[in-house]
């Protein structure tokens, strides 16, 4: 009887403290994990500029310096190559930084050929004595 009252409390005491569910994984206050879904198309310069982004949902957002994103996050730089921005003085990382779609450094990695031609090597069959293997 004494060791199901001492159960009984000792579940209580940690239901009270606010204990979470370890296998839940722990909330994300600064929204990191959406870092990476976020994208900076471009740029519409003039008096102040203005940053055109599209967020993990494909929705549109427009902003210009010192913005507020839904999530939080500040709006501190935008030029025509990149949009930087402040998560929060707890967060890791403080800050963030997002290229312009088309501005990186393999630009043409992703491209097909232009005229649709193919190495004469494909399509071959290897010839007598050979694995085929290069």
């Amino acid at each position: 009887m004494r060791s199901n009252v001492r159960f009984l409390l000792l579940c209580s005491l940690l239901m009270l403290t606010g204990m979470r569910d370890p296998f839940h994984p722990p909330e994300d206050r600064c929204a990191v994990g959406q870092l990476a879904q976020w994208r900076y198309l471009g740029v519409v310069s003039g008096i102040s500029s203005i940053g055109i982004l599209q967020d993990g949902q494909k929705r549109w957002h427009r902003v210009r310096a010192d913005d507020r994103l839904p999530v939080g996050w500040r709006v501190i730089a935008i030029d025509e190559k990149e949009l930087v921005i402040v998560l929060g003085d707890a967060c890791e990382p403080k800050q963030w930084q997002w290229q312009r779609e088309g501005t990186g450094k393999n630009e043409n990695q992703d491209n097909a050929l232009a005229d649709d031609t193919q190495p004469s090597s494909v399509g071959e069959q290897p010839k007598a004595g050979q694995s085929g293997r290069r």
